[in-house]
C-alpha cells in the first residue's frame, strides 16, 4: 500500500501536469486565433525601381499597385507571367487565347491611370511563388541593382517575404507591401473554410499553421499521457 507520502507527491505531479496542460492549451488557442493576422507583413515604403503585382487575387494586387504607381514611389510595374503552356496547348484546337492574371491586371492599372508603356511583362513563365522571386532578383540584377515593391494579397506576403530573404540573401532588396482591398479577414480567418484554407497552404510557403497545430496537440497528449 503506497505511502501517505508518496500519494501526495503522485498528487501534486498530476496537478503540475494538469496545470501545463492547461496553459498550453490556452497558449495554443491564443496563438491559433492569431495565425492569420501573423501572416500579413507590411514593410515601410521607399523609392524603388519598380513595383511588382505577383500572379493571383485580381483586381487587388493590381488596384495596390496602381496606387503605389500614383504615388510616386517606383517610375515602373512589372507583372510576372502565369501562362500555363499545358492550358494553351489545350484550348489550341478551339482557336481561343484565354486571358492570363498578367493581361487582366494590365488592364486594371490602365483603368486606374498607370500608362501602358511603364506596364512591363516579366517574359519568363512562372509556376509559383518562389520562381516568381527568382525571377524579380535576376531582373533587378540585370539592371544594376535596386530595390522591388512587392505586391501581394494579405495572406500571402510573410510567405513572399520569407521566400525573397531565402532564395536571395538580400533582405534589403524586397519591400513587401499588402493589398489593402484585399477582402481577407486575418482576425477571423478560421470562421470561414476559404480562409483556413489560404492560412494552412501559405504559413511560411509550407503549412506552418497546420503544423503548429499538429505539434500542440501532440505536446498535450504527452502531458496527458504522464498525469
Amino acid at each position: 500500500m503506497p505511502s501517505k507520502k508518496k500519494r501526495k507527491k503522485g498528487s501534486r505531479g498530476r496537478w503540475y501536469a494538469g496545470a501545463s496542460l492547461t496553459l498550453l492549451l490556452l497558449l495554443g488557442g491564443a496563438a491559433f486565433l492569431h495565425v492569420g493576422n501573423w501572416l500579413v507583413v507590411s514593410d515601410e515604403l521607399a523609392p524603388s525601381a519598380a513595383i511588382v503585382v505577383l500572379s493571383g487575387e485580381v483586381p487587388f494586387r493590381a488596384m495596390e499597385a496602381a496606387d503605389i504607381y500614383n504615388a510616386g514611389w517606383a517610375p515602373e510595374i512589372w507583372l510576372t507571367e502565369d501562362r500555363d503552356p499545358r492550358v494553351t496547348a489545350a484550348v489550341a484546337p478551339l482557336g481561343i487565347e484565354l486571358l492570363t492574371n498578367a493581361d487582366e491586371s494590365r488592364r486594371v492599372l490602365e483603368a486606374m491611370g498607370v500608362p501602358a508603356e511603364v506596364i512591363h511583362v516579366i517574359p519568363a513563365p512562372v509556376r509559383n511563388t518562389a520562381d516568381e522571386m527568382r525571377e524579380v532578383s535576376k531582373r533587378l540584377f540585370e539592371m544594376g541593382g535596386g530595390t522591388a515593391i512587392i505586391v501581394s494579397s494579405e495572406f500571402h506576403t510573410r510567405r513572399v517575404r520569407t521566400l525573397w530573404r531565402r532564395l536571395t540573401g538580400d533582405a534589403a532588396g524586397a519591400i513587401v507591401r499588402p493589398a489593402t482591398r484585399d477582402p481577407y479577414d486575418g482576425a477571423r480567418w478560421w470562421r470561414g473554410s476559404h480562409d483556413i484554407g489560404l492560412c494552412i497552404q501559405r504559413a511560411d510557403g509550407s503549412g506552418e499553421c497546420l503544423d503548429r497545430v499538429a505539434r500542440t496537440t501532440l505536446v498535450a497528449a504527452v502531458l496527458r499521457s504522464r498525469s
